[in-house]
């Protein structure tokens, strides 16, 4: 009750502009006055539907990451500037969200997401492109002799006119049996470096290969892939060395005086995407010596603006949204979304147009119940009620 109680009353944005900022964990004195501008969803039967507030979401039973629906990954287009950037987010066991501004449509696919876990969202030429796969830890389907996938598909593509997903190389492209399963990539925009997980009654091994289009990736289909695909071994310090953390001081100039706001000594890690961009990169900020547990925050980069999100819903914006002037003579502007209860916290985010969709998970170690998004009218917010800052 005290969380139901307290989200009621609870003030929808703080918003304030920085030069420096308090500490992640404190209030902020300037506060918006509430107003319609953001709107809570939950996932169930299949779908998505409003909620007052994630806690007061239908119950959803307790799965595994892997294989709850959630949004596993999020991010949006780069676009031409004639129009608003579409963004997509991949609702893991369902299907693909679109957004386009404050619209958004949900498109399902059974076959495809039904017994596979989603991940790994990044785009070539705009389109959309993700790796499907099955968790032998916890998928039941991996199990007898329905192991034996027809489809077993590796990497899938978003069709922008028709809106279907469809597979663009399938494991048996590669050379894998239904075994194996490629369990994470990282792809630089020629070349895919892969983790291989095989699993037989002996044993679990892991290997890493290297799969390269020789003709052009959104061409590829199961069916003309073999043939097509410069496939290599290398090795798990290559693929480490790729998805390693790299330490902040080498991040993208734009992030780096996003997150200047921050106190010296506040320890973090960002996975920092970039509009219509490859494999995100990963970030870290810790003084030596502090054993705390840093902060997690995901970004966006963008051709106008650049934005971080942590999961305790505090955020940092500069720049400009799509069609429109620059926040606060380009300083970084500091929001804190809506207090999540205990339990539950934000996790990935996108933005379309001046709409930012955030996902929101109730998790508990390694397993997620109620799970949904909310849309925030940044419009609203940034530009309208604040005057222009």
């Amino acid at each position: 009750m005290k969380h139901r109680y307290f989200a009621a009353f609870l003030p929808v944005l703080i918003l304030f502009s920085c030069s420096r900022t308090k500490p992640l964990n404190e209030e902020s004195s300037a506060v918006l006055p509430a107003v319609n501008d953001h709107t809570w969803y939950s996932f169930s039967n299949g779908s998505f539907t409003e909620t007052s507030a994630p806690q007061d979401a239908p119950l959803q039973p307790e799965r595994p990451w892997t294989e709850a629906v959630r949004i596993s990954s999020a991010s949006c287009a780069a676009g031409d500037g004639s129009q608003t950037p579409a963004a997509y987010a991949l609702v893991n066991r369902t299907g693909i969200l679109v957004f386009n501004g404050d619209k958004m449509q949900l498109y399902k696919d059974a076959e495809l997401f039904g017994s596979r876990s989603a991940d790994n969202l990044v785009f070539q030429k705009d389109t959309p492109l993700f790796s499907l796969y099955k968790s032998s830890f916890f998928n039941t389907t991996m199990k007898g002799s329905t192991q034996n996938d027809s489809l077993h598909p590796f990497l899938v593509q978003f069709d922008l006119s028709s809106h279907i997903a469809y597979p663009v190389i399938s494991c048996a492209n590669i050379g894998l049996g239904a075994e194996s399963e490629i369990t994470d990539y990282v792809w630089d925009g020629s070349t895919f470096i892969c983790s291989v997980k095989t699993e037989t009654a002996e044993k679990v091994n892991f290997t890493y290969i290297s799969v390269q289009p020789e003709i052009p990736l959104l061409s590829l289909s199961p069916s003309n892939a073999s043939g097509r695909l410069l496939i290599s071994q290398t090795d798990r310090e290559s693929f480490r060395s790729q998805k390693t953390p790299k330490p902040f001081t080498s991040a993208p100039d734009r992030l780096r005086k996003l997150l200047s706001v921050l106190p010296d000594d506040t320890a973090f890690y960002v996975t920092c995407r970039t509009a219509g961009g490859h494999t995100p990169r990963q970030y870290f900020r810790q003084k030596q010596g502090d054993d705390s547990t840093p902060l997690n925050a995901q970004a966006l980069i963008a051709d106008t603006y650049a934005c971080a999100l942590f999961s305790d819903g505090t955020m940092y914006i500069n720049g400009a949204l799509f069609d429109r002037h620059i926040l606060n003579g380009g300083k970084t502007c500091a929001l804190r979304l809506p207090r999540l209860p205990t339990g539950y916290e934000y996790s990935e985010f996108t933005i379309s147009g001046t709409t930012m969709y955030t996902a929101w998970e109730e998790t508990s170690f390694y397993k997620v119940g109620r799970s949904g998004f909310i849309s925030v009218n940044l419009d609203k917010i940034l530009y309208t009620n604040t005057g222009g800052i």
